[in-house]
């Protein structure tokens, strides 16, 4: 028999070339994708990290300059004493809570704030205590706030300051509490009239007026009527007038 002639077939192509060069092409493709991704997070987060730096470790944003206001008993170099921070510390880092802490530990200061300026400026605001009331003893005098807490030594009672005569002094004594409580309630016209307050317990409170008479104001309390009956009553005759019950009040 004759053999059949051979058909003619499709060129034969090898199959690893081209897989080869697939897979080349998706390698690159992933290496162009993780830099494209690098760059980006490079982008975003290479400003965040330099700001950071700025912030936190450079002196560039360091402190150069505390300012300290509100002070009149104390200077500002004492508070800035006290305060303790050391120029070029980052102003991110300034522990705030620490300085008014430490600041706020002077007898004389009441409230105490912190605050930044940027880029280097720390402000320092201080609320000194306001003398009502004045204590004499053997060690001097001893000027107390509101709430009875002493916080300066003077030579002599100031002008136009209340003396306060309690046993105890101090602002968890509730004699002290009480006898300042009735300062403060006083009104304006009477309260300068008074040289001194005295008081043995919180319910007996003297008022001693400046032209020596005093009043028995009783603890605080029903200062409207109290008020009223000593107006009264300091145009009669007598020494001594007692308002402490204002609905029966007496002179003598």
């Amino acid at each position: 028999m004759t053999a059949a002639p051979a058909r003619p077939g499709r060129p034969v192509v090898q199959a690893a070339p081209r897989l080869q060069a697939r897979a080349q092409a998706e390698r690159a493709a992933r290496r162009k994708g993780r830099a494209r991704r690098a760059g980006i997070v490079f982008v975003v987060v290479g400003p965040l990290l330099l700001i950071g730096w700025l912030l936190l470790f450079s002196s560039l944003l360091g402190v150069r300059t505390v300012v300290v206001t509100g002070t009149d008993r104390l200077t500002p170099d004492q508070v800035r004493a006290v305060a303790d921070v050391r120029t070029g510390t980052p102003l991110a880092r300034v522990d705030t809570g620490s300085i008014v802490r430490r600041v706020g530990a002077l007898a004389p200061v009441a409230q105490v704030s912190v605050s930044r300026g940027w880029p280097g400026t720390l402000r320092v605001q201080v609320v000194e205590r306001t003398p009502v009331a004045a204590v004499v003893d053997a060690q001097g005098v001893e000027l107390v706030d509101s709430s009875g807490v002493p916080f300066a030594t003077v030579p002599g009672v100031p002008a136009g300051t209340v003396r306060l005569q309690v046993a105890h002094p101090g602002p968890r004594d509730a004699t002290t509490r009480s006898a300042l409580q009735v300062l403060d309630d006083l009104p304006a016209t009477l309260r300068a009239r008074v040289r001194s307050v005295q008081a043995a317990s919180p319910a007996s409170v003297t008022l001693v007026l400046r032209d020596g008479r005093q009043v028995l104001w009783g603890g605080s309390g029903d200062t409207a009527a109290k008020a009223r009956a000593t107006e009264v009553l300091l145009r009669m005759p007598g020494t001594v007038f007692d308002v402490s019950r204002p609905g029966v009040v007496t002179r003598r």
